[in-house]
């Protein structure tokens, strides 16, 4: 077991060194729907640490969006279908996208009603004009995007697959240096990004203290000492010398009517 458990980390850090041609590729997130279960096939190895994140960014989706019944929404990088499914329990009509066609066929698994609806569709392949309320991505660009011209291009399409009140909602880790995951960028470039592609900002937030996530995703802690981990880096989190240390960036944004 200890050998099979250096060989698995030696594996992890290769992939985090290639990460740039690695985790933009459909195979890569394949494998990961054949490894994997659960919140782990697009999260981390430790699923309670996942089920702590979950329910967190559902909180906050929560806050910004008291209500979505009868809302058009696209998931956009769905993997599994976790959120997608929780706004059509909530009376939104969803449709989530992945470009990784294993991953999809969880999320299909694991749906009913036909609500969410799913496709499998690269975020560069997008087409919509118009057609939705509310678009969310988890996670997706900063690992579809390689640098600032693919982010454009992207942004531009969600941008014009919102109605004209439509709003963005991103929780993203978006980073410059060394956490990085394929996209290297500030947050205040990022931001810079959206407002060039037509996208007004209503707020930003910081969530997932990093540190604790890199002691506590990798491996399968107990559900106790993951809570006791997660906690603590939140209450860390609310020091004024630690609030920009969260891993994930959530943004909501509007559509704004180009000249």
């Amino acid at each position: 077991m200890p050998t099979l458990e250096l060989t698995r980390w030696i594996e992890k850090f290769k992939d985090r060194a290639r990460r740039e041609e690695l985790y933009c590729t459909p195979a890569y997130w394949d494998s990961k729907a054949e490894e994997r279960d659960g919140f782990a096939v697009s999260l981390w190895e430790n699923n309670w640490l996942n089920e702590l994140y979950h329910a967190e960014q559902l909180e906050k989706l929560e806050r910004a969006l008291p209500s979505v019944a009868g809302l058009e929404v696209l998931d956009i990088g769905c993997g599994v279908g976790r959120i997608s499914r929780w706004l059509a329990e909530r009376g939104a009509k969803v449709i989530g996208a992945d470009f990784s066609d294993k991953t999809i066929e969880l999320a299909r698994r694991h749906s009913r009603n036909g609500n969410p609806r799913y496709r499998v569709q690269s975020a560069f392949a997008l087409e919509d004009r118009e057609a939705f309320d509310l678009v969310i991505s988890t996670g997706l660009l900063v690992v579809a995007c390689t640098g600032r011209g693919q982010l454009m291009d992207v942004l531009g399409r969600l941008r014009d697959a919102l109605k004209p009140q439509g709003r963005l909602l991103l929780m993203e880790p978006i980073h410059h240096g060394f956490l990085h995951r394929v996209l290297d960028l500030s947050i205040e470039d990022f931001c810079g990004c959206l407002n060039e592609a037509g996208l007004v900002i209503e707020g930003l937030e910081q969530m997932h203290f990093w540190p604790a996530r890199w002691l506590l995703a990798f491996f399968p802690w107990p559900k106790s000492v993951t809570k006791l981990g997660y906690r603590m880096g939140q209450a860390l989190m609310r020091l004024p010398v630690a609030r920009a240390m969260g891993d994930y960036k959530w943004v909501l944004a509007h559509r704004t009517v180009r000249k």
